[in-house]
């Protein structure tokens, strides 16, 4: 499963701290904290019918992140979705639409990790692509990966952070096996997430899906209607329910047909409609 380029997206135009520029030519310093760290909070939102999907979730969500890692001079709600709304229109989009939302700690004086050398506040920026579901209604594939995600006394995983090593990692496991996914545990073993979205079980007539001990607290979840409620979910669980799949903002819901690539998991349980939020 690899995505392809858009011929949709030739021309966008992308926001970067306020600036709309086309995609040849849009770009962040070279001392900016993403570059220099990987020091950045981000949201993966859709657009529907001229809607952005829980909007102001995830800008909760954002700001949560980023006073986490002691940002100074964090943007508002309204400022941060008066520059999607100008994103948006100098694009031309109304819907199907993958917008990738991402706040740096900003621009440093020189090189360095010590946050004190960024004096001039944050950088906004804001990538809107024509893109459906990345993941196909059909079935996906799955390996465990060995790759672990960090329990909180590592790195709280409340914090939605930009830094995608471990994810990325998976990723690499997974296509090297002809997987289309990675399945990653905690560090005891118990299921976290995949490397990109939550995960869900049906046992029993109930839903599963693990708490937020070493995954971030899903927004699509609790829109799912499905609270996190099993904190020992096992690989061995896995493979036995007959049904599994995945969500997330960007990705929408997709089931999960097999595991390690052969193991058979059934077929998925769809999704409740959407609601969006109105720009």
């Amino acid at each position: 499963m690899l995505q392809k380029f858009n011929a949709l997206n030739r021309d966008i135009v992308v926001n970067v701290d306020g600036k709309l520029l086309h995609r040849d030519q849009a770009g962040i310093s070279s001392f900016d904290s993403a570059v220099q760290g990987g020091d950045a909070v981000w949201e993966g939102l859709r657009l529907y019918r001229g809607r952005i999907f829980k909007l102001r979730e995830h800008l909760d969500r954002l700001r949560s992140s980023a006073l986490a890692l002691a940002f100074q001079g964090i943007p508002s709600h309204e400022k941060i979705t008066e520059e999607l709304k100008r994103t948006l229109a100098a694009n031309g989009m109304r819907d199907g639409v993958d917008i990738r939302l991402t706040l740096t700690r900003g621009v440093k004086v020189t090189s360095g990790m010590d946050p004190r050398l960024n004096q001039s506040g944050p950088t906004l920026i804001i990538l809107a692509e024509h893109k459906p579901p990345v993941y196909p209604q059909d079935g996906i594939s799955l390996l465990t990966s060995a790759i672990r995600r960090f329990p909180p006394d590592c790195l709280d995983p409340k914090i939605h952070h930009a830094n995608l090593l471990q994810s990325i990692l998976a990723k690499i496991q997974a296509n090297e096996a002809g997987a289309d996914d990675a399945l990653m545990l905690d560090s005891r073993g118990f299921v976290a997430e995949t490397n990109a979205t939550n995960v869900f079980l049906v046992s029993g007539g109930a839903v599963l899906t693990p708490f937020p001990v070493a995954c971030p607290e899903g927004i699509t979840r609790v829109i799912l209607g499905v609270r996190p409620n099993s904190p020992h979910t096992t690989t061995a669980t896995s493979w036995s329910r007959p049904r599994a799949w995945r969500s997330s903002m960007r990705a929408e819901s997709a089931p999960s047909s097999r595991g390690n690539s052969s193991r058979d998991l059934g077929k998925f349980m769809p999704s409740p409609p959407c609601q969006s939020q109105r720009l």
